[in-house]
This record gives C-alpha cells, sequence and structure tokens, in this order.
C-alpha cells in the first residue's frame, strides 16, 4: 500500500508499481507477462448495496452503508489512517446491524405464524453484510502481516511535507502498519547552471532530507530518492521509465 500527503505523486508511485484503470478488471497492453489491473469503485459497491436494501425496506443497512460512504471516499494521509481502521469499525457495525436484523426477523416471524402467513425469504441484505464482514476481517489480519504487507509512505522534499510524514509514520507504526519505505519525490538533481531559483530549491530539499535523518520516525526506514522529471508520467513506457528510477 502507498500513501501520503495530497500531491507527492501517490498514483504515479503505486501506478509505477502497477498499471490502473477505472472500475473493471482489464488486461494492461504493453507490458512483458499478463498483468491485469483493477481501479476499486467504492461507491459503485455502496449503490449496489443500496439496491438490494431498498429492494427490502431495510432503512437500517441503507444508513450503514451510507456511512460507510462517507468514509472510506476522502483521501489524503489523515483519511488513509480511517481506511485502515475500517475493518475494524465494520466488524462493530456489522454486528450491531446483525443482531438488530435478527431480533426485527424474529418478531416478524412470529407475528407471521399467528396470522398463519409464514413464507420462507432468502435475506440476500444479511448474506452480503456477513460476506463483507468475513472480507474485512482478513483485511484487517493483512494491514498487520508484516510477511505479506507492507505500507509503504510518499512524500516531497519540503519541510511541511516530511513533519507530516513524521506523524503519518507515528500513527502506522501505532496501529502496528509495517512501514519499512519512504519514498522521496521530486527531488531536483545538482544544479550545473547559475540557477538561483534551482540552487536554493535544492538547497531546502536537502534540508528537508537531513530532517528525514533526524527525525525519531523516519530515520530507521529506508529511504528512496526519485527525482523531478521533466515528463509527465503517463502510459506503460511512462511507468516504466518511473519504476526503474523508484523500484532499481
Amino acid at each position: 500500500m502507498l500513501g501520503g500527503k495530497g500531491g507527492v505523486g501517490k498514483t504515479s508511485c503505486a501506478a509505477s508499481l502497477a498499471d490502473l484503470t477505472g472500475g473493471a478488471l482489464v488486461p494492461i497492453q504493453g507490458v512483458d507477462s499478463p498483468l491485469y489491473a483493477l481501479e476499486i469503485n467504492p461507491e459503485k459497491t455502496r449503490k449496489e448495496f443500496h439496491a438490494t436494501s431498498q429492494i427490502q425496506g431495510d432503512s437500517g443497512v441503507k444508513n450503514f452503508m451510507d456511512s460507510i460512504g462517507r468514509l472510506g471516499m476522502p483521501a489524503d494521509q489523515e483519511h488513509t489512517l480511517r481506511l485502515l481502521s475500517l475493518p475494524d469499525f465494520l466488524d462493530i457495525s456489522i454486528g450491531k446491524v446483525m443482531k438488530l436484523k435478527k431480533k426485527i426477523a424474529s418478531a416478524t416471524s412470529a407475528l407471521k405464524s399467528m396470522f398463519n402467513k409464514e413464507e420462507p425469504q432468502r435475506d440476500d441484505a444479511s448474506d452480503k453484510l456477513e460476506q463483507l464482514r468475513e472480507r474485512m476481517a482478513k483485511v484487517r489480519d493483512l494491514f498487520h502481516d508484516s510477511a505479506t504487507t507492507e505500507f509503504i509512505i510518499v512524500t516531497i522534499p519540503t519541510v511541511m511535507a516530511i513533519n507530516e510524514t513524521s506523524r503519518l509514520c507515528a500513527s502506522l507504526k501505532k496501529e502496528t502498519v509495517p512501514v519499512r519505505r519512504l519514498i522521496v519525490n521530486q527531488i531536483l538533481p545538482p544544479s550545473t547552471s547559475e540557477c538561483k531559483f534551482c540552487l536554493m530549491r535544492r538547497k531546502d530539499q536537502m534540508r528537508a532530507l537531513d530532517m528525514i535523518t533526524k527525525d525519531p520516525e523516519l530515520s530507521s526506514l529506508k529511504i528512496i530518492q526519485a527525482p523531478l522529471v521533466d515528463v509527465e508520467i503517463r502510459g506503460v513506457a511512462g511507468l516504466k521509465f518511473m519504476g526503474d528510477l523508484v523500484w532499481k
């Protein structure tokens, strides 16, 4: 998993590991080995679940899914932490919803029995909730499994970004999420000209990099320096180029 503050190049770094597309599993053209990619669409999934709950008139489940949508849609690093805590949130919330649904189903069944209108019904909403709960339990375990998971932080060499990155790293460690590497993106190469702007920017960036080596949260991480490039990173060729720079 890759995360960090906005505008630091998370998408480019992540896509240089595996290219993405929108909403459907598709083959990626132009790579040497078979590669399929999927960009997760939480809004589509939420709408599908709404359709099921509305058919059954289950406003409790609908409200619950609304809350998941509000929780899961924001991005950037403070919201990354909220997403990492989402499996625990879902486990507790789904448990409450399931208990409530069982009580309602029991009362409804008793009433139908009194009027001899007992009809076997398949509870698709409950089935989906239980499936979601099981999947989230697997996700929770995966987040904390250092043998299979690594959270790579992406940042840029500015004082503000490094300070925010330090706080993110501390929070991830507190959640026992494995963190081993830090990508510092958009680093200017040493200037070979008399460009005063380039010299000053490079000096500021070196100061920020020095902060990392002295920061108690970041100094133990492996630092990957990714240069500022003069082209927009797009397509397989661009991603291969960036991948060679970042993941060499």
